[in-house]
């Protein structure tokens, strides 16, 4: 039963019963009403043999009414009838006799399995105005007397049991939230308890996590003592080795030879320069300026002159689109070329001529160095471009250089949102760098540079 909106609260209703609580109290009610029919046929076959079915007709169509097919309200009101009906046709029968009224007092005990004042009103009501037709003129000057007696019994009892179901009521409602904190402290635990066990999955994560790094900073470490060791004292023991040869012998030395000290000693400060500025920038790219915008052939062509003199080695072929801008930093482009040049000429094969390609298509720009040289393994390239790796590391390899050039050019070019990938195939290896565009781009043109 729905709660009146105009009841008071302290009036006790039907809502706080739950489905499965009011299913049972409702078969029980009409459970009594069935028994009554066939007691009352009997009856009134005996009693008033004619009335008999024109009397049970109405308790039938409301014990009809009361099956679950309605609302509960609906369902509830028709078996309170039904009772109030017995009650009065008991009175009938008994043709008034006091022992027959006591029946009603029976009824409203049934009706109070519903616990709602509003049906406990409507069972007043009826006997109220049953005694007022049916009673009173039977009972002659006594009406009212009889009147008043019955209806103050019934509301007697009323007012008693609402008493019983305001503190059957009350706790329920205690039950209710007992039982409410309890799910509430059974939830709050089991949150508390997986948020423990993801606190501690996520620790022993981090400490797999924090262990890893560990031995990666170890290896990185042992990477970085062995390999600068090896390449810091290359060109140092050339550059003390030339200049105390110049200290002591040089005016015994001719004109060539002095000279070849002096180069000895500039290419290694310019060698020990490359490595210092590598290792400071793979440590420091992270700052960029998101309006960079480079022209990618002037500096391919500038950074290709300066390594092939560096190097004294043959000239760097440059095929870039005139006019082709990236979304980069000069600085930082020229960087990129240079290390991917040093990196061609240290690892191609002698003699070859290192080439830098550029051009755009729809996914942005793109430049590319190659050089001519062993085959790359493929399924290692990406160790390539991590600090302090080589294809043939430790300190007894034959080539040059610590392992950073290839990271400061991924660290350089993913910074400004690029990427490089390496490609090795027929003797040839290719490194592609990805930018985004920063300008528009012109027909395709050769530029040699010697």
């Amino acid at each position: 039963m729905e709660q009146s909106a105009q009841a008071p609260a302290w009036l006790p209703h039907g809502a706080l019963l739950p489905e499965e609580d009011w299913r049972w109290r409702h078969g029980a009610a009409r459970l009594v009403v069935a028994a009554h029919l066939p007691v009352l046929l009997l009856w009134a076959l005996v009693a008033e043999p004619r009335e008999a079915w024109a009397v049970l007709l109405p308790l039938v169509a409301l014990l009809l009414a009361s099956l679950p097919s309605g609302s509960r309200t609906l369902r509830s009101l028709a078996c309170t009838l039904g009772l109030l009906c017995c009650s009065a046709l008991v009175v009938h029968l008994a043709d008034g006799a006091t022992e027959g009224h006591f029946h009603f007092f029976v009824t409203v005990a049934v009706i109070a399995l519903y616990q709602d004042w509003a049906l406990y009103a409507l069972a007043l009501a009826f006997v109220l105005l049953h005694h007022a037709v049916f009673v009173g003129p039977r009972a002659g000057d006594g009406s009212l007397s009889w009147l008043a007696v019955h209806g103050g019994f019934v509301l007697a009892e009323s007012a008693v049991l609402v008493l019983f179901w305001r503190a059957d009521e009350r706790s329920r409602r205690a039950e209710q939230r007992a039982r409410l904190a309890e799910r509430e402290a059974r939830g709050a635990a089991e949150q508390a308890q997986g948020a423990a066990q993801q606190a501690r999955q996520e620790l022993a994560q981090g400490q797999d996590s924090v262990q890893a790094r560990i031995e990666a900073a170890d290896r990185i470490r042992a990477d970085l003592i062995g390999t600068v060791s090896h390449e810091f004292r290359t060109p140092l023991t050339s550059i003390r080795v030339a200049a105390l040869t110049l200290r002591k012998r040089g005016d015994r030395l001719d004109e060539q030879r002095r000279e070849e000290m002096w180069k000895a000693i500039i290419d290694g400060q310019e060698r020990l320069s490359r490595l210092l500025e590598n290792m400071l920038l793979a440590a420091t790219a992270t700052n960029v300026d998101p309006e960079a915008s480079t022209e990618v052939d002037a500096v391919a062509a500038e950074v290709a002159m300066v390594v092939a003199a560096q190097r004294g080695s043959a000239p760097v072929s440059v095929v870039v689109e005139p006019g082709l801008h990236a979304r980069i930093d000069r600085r930082a482009l020229h960087q990129v070329l240079e290390n991917l040049l040093d990196n061609a000429y240290q690892h191609g094969a002698p003699g070859s001529t290192p080439l830098v390609a550029g051009g755009s298509d729809d996914r942005g720009v793109w430049v590319t160095v190659s050089n001519e040289g062993r085959v790359v393994d493929l399924t290692r390239k990406g160790r390539l471009f991590e600090p302090f790796t080589q294809e043939s590391s430790g300190a007894t390899r034959d080539r040059e250089g610590i392992g950073v050039g290839l990271y400061v050019v991924r660290r350089l070019v993913e910074v400004y949102g690029g990427s490089v990938d390496v490609q090795s195939d027929i003797g040839w290896v290719t490194v592609e760098v990805r930018l985004g565009c920063g300008g528009a781009s012109r027909a395709l043109e050769a530029v040699p540079v010697g």
